[in-house]
């Protein structure tokens, strides 16, 4: 293939997501405006690479050139001072005396430092293209005023108020270039501007030259102010035409090249334009120490300015030149410097990871030379000449360092703070550099080129920290399994720290940028150097930290709400006529049975609901490619067949490889899931994509097979995109009513006459398969969502799988039973959530808990196989299994539900076998999260956490199981954290964990518990059950709160039974075995005449 041919090939294609970032707070009111532009375009959303090269090329052109005649003309104003000192400005101004010279020049600087950050909230409110048109027009007024001043008094205030008018052009320029440019180009577009402060340097001694030689009335150096000034406010009015503000408003280019310019900027996770000031970002920067480490280069590297900008002309003048050759003697060192500042930004833009070592290797050439200055004799002319010529060496490194800075940090409004702290750290060096170089040790200035020497080695040697800092940083972003994640880079206008996810998806665009290697800032994976996509990750220990959520792309342009939601005032609310898939179809969650996990989740739960219908969700487009790249199509069939069969057994080894080359959509659903699992390393299009091709093949009817169909659909379990707190076609209830609807239509729920059977054992084997999957995760999604049965197993003859429906090996067959007992589990939870609603509308003193469900329970565990049972008999678990603990993880929730008491407007009663059950899941998520295996949870285990989480929470509040409680909280809090970077419903259950954490934990002491009311009596017989007989894998010896439970001869009674109508004597008995754990405490007043008895 050609190069042409291959450039063609390369399709660019960047998303927005469809899924908020969770555990970060997002931006909704302030809406970055590059998502304007991107949901306006509905043009084609693929270029090529040469299309974009093209617009690069343009945007170079257009602007470029205004940045570097800006920044020119900015130095050539600022520096004028040096070269007016050397034709009377000095003497006619009365600087002679004492360090008024030295003065003048820092108080500049200190005018730098107070107008920075004004000017940057003016360009970050106003169209930056004014601000800077008017900032450039009134600078030259003042300067063009230095020709009145009268004495020193008077330049101070002129130089003063020239600094504050001329401080905003470099932050803001360093924002225009961030806003057009991907991390990767913008270090070399820095360096093109910046390197005019070196070229200007050739030509403003030959300008200067003219003008010394004219002898008027005035002195000389005033006509270089009448032309420097008069200039400037000629180009400040040009500059309101001429400069392009950013890509949503830049002239010159049409509807799909403006796309392309905003959409392909989505890698920088930085925003493009937003007008809202975010002071939550501020303080973030202010908090990070490598925006002080930065700052703090800028600082000591800039004090070896002052003798550039201020005292070359003077130095060189002090050696023996005349006042005009040594104004012509600059333009070496201008030619050099210039050449400097452009070199090490390509430099940096050539080759990755090198940025540091670029300034480190620019403050040691500015070493050398002011090492030189210092020590040389006024003889060595020619060796003194080279040093000064070489003075200019830290230009580059600080040409390195803004790229560096800005590439580095993201938000808007930080990267605004950033770039202009930046400045205020090249400001007090500056300021600081002047006074350093007093008239008393002219010529040789010893004691000034001391304190470069000593500062430039120092700031060396931070460009060296600043590495390690990023390395460091990188390094526990990779430990944690975080990355940068760019695809809600302008809805959210999210901060580097807060951007930081954890995806589970494709992060890196599929192309290849010919020609690019993109440093610290490539858009390939990075590794552990100096790019800074740090902070909030994961930390395995510390389960407090939030972890956002995040998928990969669909291409679907909208804002996310926040979490913590805006004034109304602010927020754009959708209207009746809204489109939206949510809107008018109700809470998911209104007029259902409550397990207790809405009474506690429900606020989380709400205001989910709400944020989503919020977003007016655009139709998703997705252009149809193929997924089936022979490399990712093995790596995706290996990862379902290890996570996924046992849950979702619809696949067959031997059949797979042909249906994927027959069925696109059956090979995008596979991809779906395995790279939701685990994501490859290389370039793959993502989950996001996946789905949606599959999605939208199953509406367009485009798999004639509708077997094959079903099986496609089956894998969607592994994408929830969005939590159930609204009814949306994205959900698994969703998903799996269609697949159920669709089954009774073929009949797959009913076994065929043997007469009529005119299908393989294949075929049948599937449709067992396939029958019992959708049916256990109906019944568990029942219990879970509080949802309706709807499957009636009367009407089901289909038969139970077998184990001749598995493939023969070890492996599978194991697999195959653990289904098998997953599908007979999920039946009686099924049961369970029937006996819920049926109590609803029952009275208490008539509603009864089945009996036999208990049993069915104890039956079911008690049936397991040896190799399916749960080895946490002791405090070590010996023999870990992943699958054997997701298999249990249901079954102790479900005896979580049945021993929960909704009575308190507080929390649910948890009783002891209840508070067991919990401790035995966060063991189980401990095991799993000691071995790094949260990935391979699936969704409903946020449920699992969030009921668990009530029973523990009411544990920590008893004395003896206070301690293995709250290490229990800690372990689901964890769990949580890793589940948000998987599925969405996770983010309600970790705010709910936050908010109930946050509760006060009042003390007072319980009264004692009275007996049965009118259905019970003392002397009622005892419906004999002992509650243990649930927990055969239990011993005392697994865990403090086993201990305390199963110790009955220490409490001298035992309990066998539960509480019920017909079982007042366990009333008192349960109270009296466990009065001491219970009686201190407000939630465990056990009144059980109140008991709702059914849901027990």
């Amino acid at each position: 293939m050609s190069d042409s041919e291959k450039g063609a090939a390369i399709n660019h294609r960047e998303e927005a997501d469809m899924t908020p970032k969770q555990g970060v707070e997002v931006d909704t009111v302030h809406q970055d405006e590059a998502m304007k532009v991107l949901e306006a375009y509905s043009g084609d959303e693929v270029w090529t690479e040469a299309e974009e090269k093209k617009l690069r090329r343009k945007i170079d052109w257009k602007l470029m050139p205004v940045l570097c005649a800006t920044y020119g003309l900015q130095y050539y104003d600022k520096a004028m001072l040096s070269q007016a000192a050397i034709f009377g400005l000095r003497e006619d101004l009365g600087l002679l005396a004492g360090d008024r010279y030295s003065m003048s020049a820092a108080i500049f600087y200190l005018g730098f430092i107070i107008g920075a950050y004004p000017a940057m909230i003016l360009a970050q409110r106003y169209p930056i293209e004014r601000v800077a048109s008017g900032i450039v027009t009134l600078w030259g007024v003042c300067l063009i005023l230095t020709v009145v001043c009268k004495d020193y008094k008077t330049l101070y205030t002129q130089r003063f108020f020239l600094g504050l008018l001329e401080s905003g052009i470099s932050p803001m320029f360093m924002m225009i270039v961030g806003s057009f440019y991907k991390k990767n180009e913008q270090a070399m577009r820095m360096g093109i501007w910046y390197s005019c402060t070196g070229y200007v340097s050739i030509i403003s001694p030959i300008i200067n030259y003219g003008f010394g030689q004219i002898n008027g009335g005035v002195s000389s150096w005033r006509y270089m102010y009448y032309f420097s000034g008069a200039l400037t406010i000629v180009w400040g009015i040009i500059l309101v035409f001429v400069l392009p503000p950013d890509p949503v408003r830049a002239k010159g280019f049409n509807e799909r090249e403006r796309y392309i310019l905003v959409a392909r900027l989505k890698t920088n996770n930085s925003g493009v334009r937003n007008t809202h000031l975010k002071v939550a970002q501020i303080w973030e920067l202010l908090l990070d120490p490598k925006f002080w480490t930065v700052f703090s280069i800028a600082f000591l590297s800039m004090i070896a300015n002052a003798p550039i900008s201020t005292f070359v002309p003077i130095i060189i003048h002090g050696f023996g030149f005349s006042t005009l050759n040594s104004l012509l003697l600059m333009m070496p060192c201008g030619a050099y410097a210039g050449t400097l500042q452009l070199l090490f930004p390509y430099l940096a833009y050539k080759y990755r990871n090198n940025r540091s070592y670029l300034v480190f290797i620019a403050q040691m050439g500015t070493v050398l030379a002011a090492l030189l200055l210092w020590l040389l004799p006024l003889s060595a002319t020619g060796a003194l000449l080279f040093a000064v010529y070489i003075l200019p060496s830290v230009g580059g490194g600080y040409a390195v360092l803004m790229g560096h800075q800005i590439a580095n940090t993201a938000g808007y409004t930080k990267r605004s703070v950033a770039s202009s702290g930046l400045y205020i750290g090249y400001c007090l060096g500056n300021f600081v550099g002047p006074l350093c170089f007093k008239k008393g040790d002219a010529p040789r200035f010893e004691p000034g080129f001391i304190v470069v020497v000593v500062t430039s080695i120092i700031a060396g040697l931070l460009a060296l920290v600043y590495r390690g800092l990023c390395m460091w940083s990188n390094s526990k972003r990779d430990k944690a399994g975080t990355t940068e994640g760019f695809d809600h880079a302008y809805e959210d206008d999210l901060t580097d720290k807060k951007e930081m996810v954890a995806l589970p998806t494709e992060l890196w665009n599929n192309t290849e940028i010919e020609g690019e290697d993109v440093g610290e800032s490539n858009p390939e994976p990075p590794d552990a150097t100096e790019i800074d996509f740090d902070d909030n990750v994961i930390d395995p220990g510390m389960g407090d930290t939030p972890a956002p959520v995040h998928a990969t792309p669909i291409h679907v342009a909208f804002n996310i709400p926040s979490t913590e939601r805006a004034p109304d005032a602010a927020i754009n609310h959708p209207t009746k006529s809204s489109t939206s898939p949510t809107e008018g179809a109700g809470r998911s969650h209104a007029g259902d049975v409550d397990t207790g996990f809405l009474q506690i989740y429900g606020p989380e739960n709400q205001l989910e609901a709400e944020q989503q219908e919020l977003v007016a969700n655009l139709e998703l487009r997705n252009p149809a490619s193929d997924p089936r790249q022979q490399e990712l199509q093995q790596s995706f069939s290996e990862t379902y067949f290890e996570y996924c069969y046992p849950w979702c057994p619809v696949l067959d080894h031997d059949t797979l490889d042909s249906e994927l080359a027959r069925s696109p959509m059956l090979a995008n659903a596979l991809a779906l899931a395995a790279s939701h699992i685990q994501p490859p390393l290389i370039p793959h299009q993502g989950p996001a994509a996946y789905y949606e091709k599959a999605r939208m093949m199953f509406y367009m009817d485009e798999e004639p097979d509708i077997l094959t169909s079903l099986k496609a659909v089956s894998l969607f379990y592994w994408w929830a995109p969005r939590s159930p707190s609204t009814a949306h076609r994205h959900a698994s209830w969703w998903w799996t009513s269609v697949i159920i609807r669709h089954a009774q239509q073929m009949n797959i729920h009913r076994e065929p006459k043997q007469e009529t059977v005119a299908s393989s054992a294949l075929h049948l084997s599937l449709r067992r398969r396939l029958w019992w999957t959708v049916f256990a995760r109906e019944r568990l999604t029942s219990l879970c969502q509080s949802k309706p049965c709807i499957i009636n197993p009367e009407d089901m003859t289909i038969q139970e799988v077998q184990p001749s429906d598995f493939p023969s090996d070890p492996a599978s067959q194991k697999k195959g039973r653990i289904f098998k007992y997953w599908v007979r589990l999920a039946g009686i939870m099924g049961k369970v959530s029937q006996a819920l609603s049926k109590s609803v509308d029952s009275p208490p003193e008539t509603a009864t808990f089945p009996t036999e469900l208990r049993q069915e329970l104890v039956a079911w565990v008690q049936s397991l196989p040896p190799d399916l049972q749960l080895p946490i008999g002791s405090s070590r678990t010996e023999g870990f299994d992943r699958d054997v603990h997701q298999l249990h993880l249901p079954y102790l929730t479900t005896i979580i539900v049945m021993h929960l008491q909704r009575t308190t407007p507080d929390l649910p009663q948890a009783l002891p076998p209840a508070i067991l059950a919990a401790s035995c899941i966060a063991r189980i998520l401990r095991d799993i999260l000691s071995r790094g295996n949260a990935r391979f949870l699936m969704a409903i285990t946020c449920w699992y956490c969030g009921t668990a989480f009530i029973a523990l929470l009411q544990a920590s509040r008893i004395k003896q199981f206070s301690q293995e409680a709250e290490e229990g909280l800690d372990i689901l809090d964890q769990a949580v954290g890793q589940l948000q970077q998987m599925w969405a419903s996770a983010n309600v259950i970790r705010q709910g964990f936050e908010r109930l954490r946050a509760l006060p934990r009042s003390m007072m002491h319980a009264g004692k518990g009275r007996a049965a009311g009118s259905n019970g009596s003392a002397d009622a017989p005892s419906n004999d059950f002992d509650w243990k007989l649930l927990f055969p894998f239990v011993t005392r010896s697994t865990s403090r709160i086993a201990d305390c439970l199963l110790a009955d001869d220490e409490f001298g009674t035992t309990a066998t039974a539960l509480p019920s109508p017909e079982n007042a004597v366990f009333h008192e008995d349960l109270l009296n075995r466990y009065h001491d754990l219970l009686e201190p405490f407000v939630d465990y007043n056990f009144d059980f005449s109140n008991i709702n008895l059914d849901i027990l």
